[in-house]
């Protein structure tokens, strides 16, 4: 049978309460409710909360792509002599969530272990998630070793008769781990990425522990269908960033030095490589990039704004679909004259559409220089 306990967002809707604050939500998670959802999809049960709380009910974008069936992931919940706040607090953790309070509502949020994962979960992911969210790690002392930590997360899945294992692919087994007394496995295990430079993250029937660095090169290997027609960098790269899981830090001053016609980006993107993406930004825009613990870093090798960039040529698609940026000198000489002849008729066709449509330019076409086989573009 396909269900599972869905989460949920909740923000207060001004129409119960007046003008909405953390105060307001604060009270309505303390009161006590009665709610039973049965075999429901994820906006029917909103629709049903909403109904029977007063209580406005949004679901965070990423969410969706993160449960097993998305919007389809239904829910079933029986909820009787506990608080909102209860409520919510059980039915999140069965799916890997979490929720915050906030100005104006209560955020719906993925664990940070989910949202790692950088797909959809199985409901075998979800369920040792839950597993670790309520199993306390036990007596130990209060800084233990990496090594020791992950032996201690091992033995306690073992002793739940879990099919999950520690898979360790970092080398820092020394490294100390500062850890509350009162913490789950959930607790012990996140205070590995707050304390180091490695992750997890749990994956097929393994909790895989891994340097940062390679997790985020991971992460940038997956492939996405995306189509930017005409849009500004910084929005390109902040929607890469989010598709990827992955932060993105900005050299200050990187954008502005990008010159003023390669800020807009034209680029198809069909079953891609992030990275190959990123590829193709840098060729366009003279930006450069690489991977580290913190995540993408991106910066601008020019120095000053008038430094000058070897212009590129276009974009060859590839068989395989990928798209690259030729620059100048990447054209073979023999090519160089046809490429222009090419460009210089599709000009022209241009020039006829113009005409066609009535439009009247004020400026006059450029002379055309003579071409010789051997010049540069």
């Amino acid at each position: 049978m396909r269900w599972l306990i869905a989460s949920l967002l909740l923000v207060i809707s001004p129409g119960a309460f007046g003008q909405s604050s953390s105060a307001l939500i604060n009270e309505a998670l303390d009161k006590q409710v009665k709610l039973n959802i049965a075999n429901q999809t994820i906006p029917q049960a909103i629709q049903k909360i909403a109904d029977e709380t007063g209580v406005r009910i949004d679901v965070a974008p990423r969410v969706y792509d993160l449960l097993p069936w998305g919007e389809q992931t239904t829910i079933n919940a029986k909820i009787e002599n506990q608080t909102l706040r209860g409520a919510l607090a059980a039915i999140t953790r069965k799916l890997g969530l979490t929720f915050e309070l906030k100005d104006e509502a209560v955020e719906l949020q993925p664990l940070p272990a989910l949202g790692r994962l950088g797909r959809r979960a199985t409901v075998d992911e979800l369920g040792v998630l839950d597993l670790l969210s309520r199993t306390p790690l036990g007596p130990q002392n209060d800084r233990p070793t990496l090594k020791q930590l992950l032996a201690a997360v091992d033995s306690k899945l073992e002793a739940a008769k879990s099919a999950f294992a520690i898979e360790n692919r970092t080398d820092n087994a020394d490294r100390q781990i500062p850890v509350a007394r009162n913490a789950t496995l959930l607790d012990a295990l996140e205070a590995i990425p707050q304390n180091t430079d490695a992750t997890w993250y749990p994956w097929g029937s393994t909790l895989v522990v891994q340097p940062k660095a390679d997790h985020y090169r991971d992460q940038l290997a997956k492939t996405i269908t995306l189509r930017f027609n005409g849009v500004d960098i910084s929005q390109v790269l902040s929607e890469l960033s989010v598709r990827a899981g992955v932060p993105f830090v900005i050299e200050p001053g990187a954008v502005q030095r990008i010159p003023q016609d390669a800020r807009i980006v034209k680029l198809t993107l069909d079953a891609a490589a992030i990275q190959q993406a990123l590829e193709n930004i840098a060729g366009f825009t003279g930006l450069a990039w690489s991977v580290s613990d913190k995540g993408v870093y991106i910066w601008n090798p020019s120095t000053a704004s008038n430094t000058t960039r070897e212009p590129s040529v276009g974009l060859l698609t590839l068989d395989n679909g990928v798209q690259v940026v030729l620059r100048e000198s990447q054209v073979p000489p023999d090519l160089r004259e046809y490429i222009r002849h090419k460009t210089e008729q599709q000009f022209e066709k241009m020039r006829v559409q113009m005409k066609e449509e009535g439009f009247k330019p004020t400026s006059q076409p450029t002379t055309k220089p003579a071409s010789r086989p051997s010049e540069d573009l």
